[in-house]
């Protein structure tokens, strides 16, 4: 499992208002193409389909589309979001109580696969999540929601590589989202290292990326 984000130097990963387009340059932006392509899976969260309304496909780069998995606990993104095309295979994973108009609409689409997730704390269940994509034979999987999505991950202790792109950018703003959100640490002792680090100049743009050290 690998989490990839693109921020600002000041920690930033969208705009106050939700603008995200775009953090980086082509070349990163290529690079991120790259990773979908080796990865079998790409997961994000619902806000990010309805914010950005992204396709998650190898469009910029040669090779196969991964397999497209959205987290979506009340069913609620459009049956014409373009992660629901016919461009891959896409999974809508949904919580206890979806909205049954939008399951009913998804179930009629090519392409879609819905499933049905336990909840804890009103969350959808990563654990299960990870259980069933073992079972379907993915086995490795890039994360690209947004910051509660990354945060899941990093608290349920899944994540194990990341991949960070910053941007020599600046958009300020105590309410502009950070890349990882979730419940975190609460002291500096106790913050996720990462080790085996590269670093990689992608245009104007850095890569950093690392595996993660748990205690």
């Amino acid at each position: 499992v690998s989490l990839k984000y693109a921020m600002t130097l000041d920690g930033k990963i969208a705009a106050d208002g939700g603008d995200s387009k775009w953090i980086t340059g082509v070349e990163a932006r290529t690079y991120a193409h790259y990773l979908r392509k080796t990865h079998d899976a790409v997961i994000v969260g619902k806000n990010t389909v309805l914010q950005d309304d992204c396709e998650l496909t190898t469009r910029m780069v040669e090779g196969k589309n991964p397999v497209r998995i959205v987290l979506d606990s009340k069913c609620s993104i459009p049956a014409n979001s373009k992660i629901l095309n016919d461009e891959a295979r896409t999974i809508v994973a949904v919580g206890e109580n979806p909205s049954l108009t939008n399951l009913n609409a998804l179930k009629l689409l090519k392409n879609v696969e819905v499933i049905e997730l336990p909840e804890n704390n009103g969350k959808l269940d990563l654990a299960a999540l990870m259980k069933y994509l073992a079972e379907q034979e993915i086995t490795s999987l890039l994360v690209e929601g947004g910051s509660e999505v990354h945060g899941a991950f990093l608290d349920a202790g899944f994540a194990e590589r990341v991949y960070a792109f910053i941007a020599p950018k600046i958009i300020g703003g105590r309410n502009a989202l950070a890349p990882v959100g979730g419940n975190g640490c609460k002291d500096m002792g106790k913050a996720l290292r990462l080790t085996d680090i590269e670093y990689k100049e992608l245009g104007c743009d850095l890569l950093i990326t690392g595996r993660t050290e748990r205690d």
